[in-house]
């Protein structure tokens, strides 16, 4: 199931991560619930192996969303961004689809302030485990008022 088309309505920001490499920044939503992730065989055995149970991760990012329990870490977002928007959760800094720890990794939406909107990211997601909305904007800013 993609992210939810209601995002985010249907949600409550419940953290503010920060990116151990930069001064950036996004939110974290929830509540979360086990999705494509959880049944996709490669990401089911990366987690076996790590001794790691799957469990829900809600959606990091606003107004460039990813639905973590949807991405299957395949990094396509990544290659498909013009500006770099995304970085490996488990592997700050690199983009390279091929940077990722493992499948357990996601795609973060550590620079999502640098989005020109071209969508390429949505597009190209294969779980469809993307949102990006300008008019979202708005929603970021008062719930980053609200963990500053």
């Amino acid at each position: 199931m993609p992210i939810d088309s209601n995002f985010p309505k249907n949600h409550i920001a419940i953290e503010k991560f920060k990116d151990p490499l930069s001064d950036n920044f996004h939110l974290v939503w929830g509540p979360g619930r086990l999705a494509e992730a959880a049944s996709d065989q490669k990401v089911k055995a990366a987690y076996a192996e790590n001794g790691e149970e799957i469990k829900p991760m809600g959606i990091h990012g606003t107004f460039v969303a990813v639905d973590w329990d949807s991405c299957i870490a395949d990094g396509v977002c990544l290659l498909s961004c013009p500006v770099k928007v995304f970085e490996w959760y488990k592997n700050p800094g690199e983009t390279g689809r091929n940077d990722r720890k493992d499948y357990t990794d996601k795609a973060s939406p550590v620079k999502e302030a640098d989005c020109i909107w071209c969508m390429a990211c949505v597009e190209v997601c294969p779980t469809k485990a993307i949102k990006v909305d300008q008019a979202i904007m708005d929603i970021h800013e008062k719930e980053i008022a609200r963990f500053s």
